[in-house]
């Protein structure tokens, strides 16, 4: 299982790199994390959802979204406006 700790490792690269739009594969997000990610994060859009209480979601702390490409196994991540919000 993967700790809240390894995720944060993600919102780090993130937030060092600022770019407003970051695209990774999964294998590169799996790499930074050190595990393979869950099943669910290839089967479910929701998983790269915005919700906070998700373990997973430290995108959001740092100020991004994540779209997900499920079949390329792909996700850009995109800075948030903050005066748009979430």
């Amino acid at each position: 299982m993967v700790t809240r700790e390894q995720y944060e490792r993600l919102a780090r690269h993130l937030h060092d790199d600022g770019r407003p739009r970051i695209e990774m594969t999964f294998a590169e997000v799996s790499r930074m994390i050190g595990e393979p990610l869950p099943a669910s994060a290839s089967e479910h859009p929701a998983w790269w959802g915005t919700d906070p209480g998700h373990t997973q979601a430290v995108w959001l702390d740092v100020g991004y979204t994540a779209r997900p490409n499920l079949t390329a196994e792909r996700v850009v991540f995109e800075r948030v406006d903050p005066q748009e919000g979430r």
